[in-house]
């Protein structure tokens, strides 16, 4: 594997890491800038181009190997290629999606009314077609170079918000319940069929396993993030009759799921998340506006205490801290450094404080 070190040696980490053990420190990737990489993220400002930013193989193959080489990779850090067609992009694999692909990219409500036809899956959808192909160019361009990561084919009330509009989702789970329940169901087959097919074109590739790009995750199986943004606007009731059959029966569909979870305001749904059997992983993301993760060591311990692994995006200020209150067994830090010798500093540190 190009750009990382010991490939052997960084997968059984993982493998340890799911099983909730150490091999000789706890898991951890740091990444840093060897070369400014600013003007290669950058989105055209032509509207044809930036949709071939994010659709077409060739670009996307070309500014992603300009990035790992200009990348240092440390500690477990590997190089992932992420086809980014939009959180929960799925939604644009049924019949009369409305959505742009410039800047971001972003849908517009197109069920008005339900009814028996509200939604179609369409597998000759632009997004259907442009991820399963982008999936498979990348997969067969890899040689061994990097690995591919699964899309963003996951939270299905959030692609259900991107079809019927947000304020009327939640309006319906309050009035008019059954349309959303069933439409869930729809949606739930959708996904089932689309990882299935993606993790065969990718598992090759991935030395057998599946991966999260920006989580810099790779697990020796089928494995994917599961998550439901909106269900900061949900009470713990409507969590569990709206979301939560979708995470028990995903988390029993992946050999290795994560559940992104979104910020303070959705620790009340904590308890129903960490009885999902199957869960193996909770990822924590600080939104804008809140402190940092040092300032939520009691959530992350009731996390762990619940025999699920945790995943923290930290900076080197809280490596410390964060490692001295929680278990290493099954904790994975995902860390950005500055440089290669703030890379080096923080995984010496994390080597450090590595403790049972």
């Amino acid at each position: 594997m190009e750009y990382c070190n010991d490939w052997e040696k960084i997968k059984s980490r993982f493998e340890a890491l799911w099983q909730g053990e150490i091999i000789d420190r706890c898991c951890a990737a740091v990444v840093a800038p060897i070369n400014d990489t600013r003007k290669l993220r950058r989105l055209p400002s032509d509207t044809e181009e930036s949709v071939k930013y994010r659709t077409d193989g060739e670009w996307v193959l070309k500014r992603n190997l300009e990035i790992f080489e200009n990348t240092y990779f440390a500690g477990d850090a590997i190089p992932i290629i992420y086809p980014d067609m939009g959180a929960a992009c799925h939604a644009g694999f049924f019949s009369g999606a409305k959505y742009h692909l410039e800047s971001t990219v972003w849908y517009f409500p197109s069920i008005e009314e339900w009814s028996p036809d509200s939604l179609q899956f369409d597998p000759e959808s632009f997004i259907y077609k442009k991820t399963v192909g982008l999936i498979k160019y990348l997969s067969s361009e890899s040689n061994g170079r990097y690995f591919v990561a699964m899309p963003e084919v996951c939270g299905n009330l959030d692609a259900l918000a991107h079809l019927r509009g947000s304020e009327n989702v939640l309006m319906d789970i309050l009035v008019d319940p059954e349309p959303v329940l069933d439409a869930l169901d729809k949606i739930q087959e959708v996904w089932k069929e689309t990882i299935d097919l993606i993790y065969d074109i990718v598992r090759e590739t991935n030395e057998g396993g599946s991966c999260v790009g920006w989580l810099y995750t790779w697990a020796p199986g089928l494995h994917n993030q599961m998550y439901s943004d909106i269900s900061v606007m949900l009470s713990p009731e409507s969590f569990q009759k709206f979301v939560y059959p979708e995470l028990a029966e995903q988390s029993n569909h992946l050999d290795f799921p994560l559940y992104h979870l979104d910020g303070f305001q959705q620790t009340r749904h904590l308890d129903m998340i960490c009885s999902i059997e199957n869960l193996k992983m909770i990822q924590w993301t600080n939104v804008a506006g809140e402190p940092s993760p040092v300032h939520f060591i009691p959530t992350f311990k009731k996390i762990q205490e619940a025999g699920k692994g945790l995943l923290l995006h930290v900076s080197i200020r809280d490596i410390e801290t964060l490692m001295e209150n929680l278990s290493s067994k099954g904790l994975y830090l995902v860390v950005n450094a500055r440089d290669r010798e703030e890379a080096d500093y923080a995984m010496k540190k994390i080597a450090r404080f590595t403790h049972d």
